[in-house]
């Protein structure tokens, strides 16, 4: 009769035990997790981007001599404002100046004996031969004289067109060699504000849309046109260059000035824009986020686009103004009961 008795306390136990799993079990279905959550934003498909970038001169031409010489006087410095045809600077002349003497001595002797011979061509008294010898040397003379004037000219150095000076890479008493820079013209009636894109925003820029540029140096801001895309990436930093085009008719924006560049691209991809802390992986790779709806966690599919100023571009069957969690999600099956926290 013990033995019966124990097996029947026995058997109650397995009982109550039970029961008491299957209450546990039923409470954490029904408990309830504290969840955040944030809407997702209408993508509009204006990127905005900033970068860093730094002022260029709209063109830059090395100036030289044509010719070999020390230099006696350089009449303009860095930073001066020049009118197309200025003098800038001369080279000793001395030499040049000498072989022009002795190329007008020579076209005056020249022009002697086609004085003194041209009687005797007309009247026939002069062998055909001899008459072509005196005109090809009057004509060697003139274009002696014309040498040495060109070698006179090119101991100047004019401005070839209107700008500002640049550098200065000679100083009086110099000697110099044809094509040594010895200054630098720059044009800054516009100048180029020059940015690295990286490959993944190149695509992005399309000439004749504009830009805004801030200059610091001089608290300014500006509105530039997108002029130039490279089409070539730097080795090293796989950034390909862009040229931005800024009026400058005052002046005051100098080469070499770091700026900030903030640029409006239309994209025609679409989507919804969420928090990454909402998307989660499933165990085949899927991609995937809860959203909260009648008080419980409901999942959703989701393709990912790409990132966009700190967003996620995504597509999938998202409502416009579903409470998308973004903290919580970790504890969470579909249909798990949610309380949407602060």
């Amino acid at each position: 009769m013990s033995k019966v008795n124990h097996l029947a306390v026995a058997g109650i136990l397995v009982l109550a035990s039970c029961s008491h799993k299957e209450n546990e079990q039923t409470a954490e279905n029904n408990h309830v997790i504290n969840v955040q959550t944030e809407q997702p934003a209408s993508y509009t498909g204006l990127i905005q981007s900033g970068y860093s970038g730094t002022v260029e001169a709209q063109q830059t031409t090395a100036l030289s001599f044509a010719t070999m010489g020390t230099i006696t006087e350089i009449f303009a410095d860095e930073g001066q404002a020049v009118r197309k045809g200025q003098l800038l600077a001369k080279v000793n002349a001395s030499n040049a100046q000498n072989a022009y003497q002795a190329a007008l001595a020579s076209r005056q002797q020249a022009e002697d004996a086609y004085r003194r011979m041209k009687p005797m061509k007309d009247n026939g008294t002069l062998p055909e031969i001899k008459w072509v010898e005196v005109e090809t040397g009057l004509a060697q003379a003139k274009a002696a004289v014309a040498i040495a004037q060109k070698g006179i000219s090119d101991c100047s150095l004019y401005a070839p067109a209107s700008g500002v000076l640049g550098k200065k890479y000679v100083q009086a008493g110099m000697n110099v060699i044809p094509a040594t820079t010895v200054l630098e013209l720059l044009n800054i009636q516009s100048v180029y504000i020059k940015i690295p894109v990286s490959e993944n925003e190149i695509s992005l820029f399309k000439k004749g849309e504009t830009a805004q540029i801030t200059i610091n140096a001089i608290n300014k801001t500006v509105t530039g046109t997108v002029k130039e895309i490279g089409v070539l990436a730097d080795v090293l930093s796989h950034t390909y260059p862009v040229k931005i085009e800024v009026q400058n008719s005052t002046g005051d924006i100098k080469p070499g000035m770091i700026c900030s560049v903030q640029t409006t691209a239309k994209d025609n991809r679409s989507g919804l824009l969420v928090s990454s802390k909402a998307l989660q992986k499933d165990v085949k790779g899927n991609q995937f986020m809860y959203v909260e709806k009648n008080g419980q966690a409901e999942k959703i599919p989701v393709q990912t686009i790409a990132l966009i100023d700190n967003k996620v571009l995504i597509q999938g069957e998202v409502p416009q103004n579903a409470n998308i969690i973004i903290s919580g999600q970790q504890k969470l099956n579909n249909g798990t009961p949610v309380k949407i926290i602060q």
